[in-house]
């Protein structure tokens, strides 16, 4: 039992800080642009062929949720430069500033050409590994979350695997009705969520350990004393600064930072995403069953794939939220760490690993003549482990899986 309970912390906690911190575009927490995929496939066991893929994927990159995130900041410079408040680097900023407002006005929360381009990108990827999935004819479901960018980044999705194999039936959708599983909150989940649940005191003092805006205000501005929130400007900064990799525009604010302060920022992000969707005990597994509605999806989506012979995917599109309780709900490799201590969360957790934009959760399936069936899964198209027996290497016998599946939705 021992050896048991060790293997399954190793499995599920990821410790990648104590082996490196964060590069400057992971401190950017959920707007991490999605890296590519390059480790090399476990070969397929003998006999196996893949006929069906099960997928949820957030949308691809975006820019900011709503355009006052950026007209506040910029405003703010603006007004202070009527001023003469500003100092050189502060006018600099400004600059900077009106550059990346040009960008995003009107755009806000939409997905930008490079979230298309990693859609289109993932799916020609999964085309190409498992032509055998997408032969003619082959019919493929897909749904969203009614979010626009989710609707769009299904459309790029299905739209490339359209040109790879014209004759492929594709059915998508993007009706309330999906909204039940793809994207799940409970009214408990929402109130433990809230600004006013117990936990967010503790952590209103982590924010305020972690977030130092002293030294970046007082470089920007020749009287600092006029900002009257610090913190929530260096946030406004740091979060445009972690948007522009997911934009075209060829400029960067990390200059203006030291390192250590957007680490800081991020850990404070990271704490609540882990808090309110992963396996953070202080949640008492409430938030990764809300996924509970979206695996019941998938396993009888599975099942009728299987027992039908169609469709040939099943492909849905929504939100890191609800990625991130997927994915803590099924315990997979690097998802699931459990750790008490606020302080340590993001040695035990890191949301820019688990559900970057365009961060999706992939389960490949085989068969052979006998008709026994293998599963795969891929997170964000890289080979993970569950905390089961796998038949061979990163393959699960779907028995098995499903067996887990059935006991996970079992509400406790």
């Amino acid at each position: 039992m021992k050896h048991t309970l060790s293997f399954l912390i190793l499995l599920c906690c990821t410790l990648v800080s104590q082996a490196q911190q964060p590069t400057l575009d992971q401190t950017g927490s959920i707007y991490h642009a999605y890296p590519t995929p390059t480790a090399a496939y476990t070969p397929v066991p003998d006999g196996y062929e893949a006929f069906y893929v099960s997928h949820y994927g957030r949308h691809g990159s975006r820019w900011r949720t709503a355009d006052e995130h950026y007209e506040v900041v910029v405003n703010l410079f603006d007004s202070l430069y009527q001023c003469n408040e500003l100092t050189a680097l502060g006018q600099d900023v400004r600059l900077r500033l009106h550059q990346v407002w040009e960008d995003a006005r009107g755009c806000s929360g939409n997905i930008t050409p490079l979230g298309e381009r990693q859609h289109r990108q993932i799916a020609e990827r999964l085309y190409r590994n498992y032509p055998q999935i997408f032969t003619d004819s082959a019919y493929i479901d897909a749904r969203s979350s009614t979010s626009l960018r989710c609707a769009l980044s299904m459309s790029y999705f299905t739209e490339r695997l359209k040109e790879l194999n014209p004759t492929l039936q594709v059915s998508r959708r993007a009706y309330s009705r999906y909204m039940s599983y793809i994207a799940h909150t409970s009214a408990e989940a929402e109130a433990f969520c809230s600004e006013k649940a117990e936990w967010r005191k503790d952590f209103r003092d982590f924010e305020e350990r972690n977030i130092r805006p002293a030294r970046l205000i007082k470089s920007l501005f020749v009287h600092p004393d006029v900002i009257k929130d610090p913190s929530g400007l260096m946030s406004g900064l740091y979060w445009i600064a972690a948007d522009i990799q997911n934009t075209e525009l060829k400029l960067t604010f990390y200059d203006i930072f030291e390192y250590e302060e957007l680490v800081g920022i991020w850990k404070t992000i990271n704490a609540r995403m882990y808090v309110c969707n992963a396996a953070a005990p202080l949640n008492g597994g409430l938030m990764p069953r809300q996924a509970i509605p979206l695996l019941k999806n998938i396993l009888d989506s599975a099942e009728e794939a299987i027992h039908t012979g169609k469709p040939a995917a099943h492909l849905r599109f929504g939100h890191d939220t609800h990625l991130i309780r997927l994915l803590a709900l099924l315990q997979v490799e690097g998802c699931c760490g459990a750790e008490s201590d606020m302080e340590k969360f993001h040695l035990a957790w890191q949301d820019y690993h688990v559900a970057p934009m365009a961060g999706n959760l992939q389960l490949i399936f085989f068969k052979n003549k006998q008709g026994n069936i293998l599963v795969k899964f891929l997170l964000n198209e890289e080979e993970v482990k569950l905390p089961i027996p796998g038949e061979s290497g990163p393959y699960y016998s779907w028995k098995a899986v499903s067996k887990r599946m059935k006991e996970l939705m079992v509400s406790e």
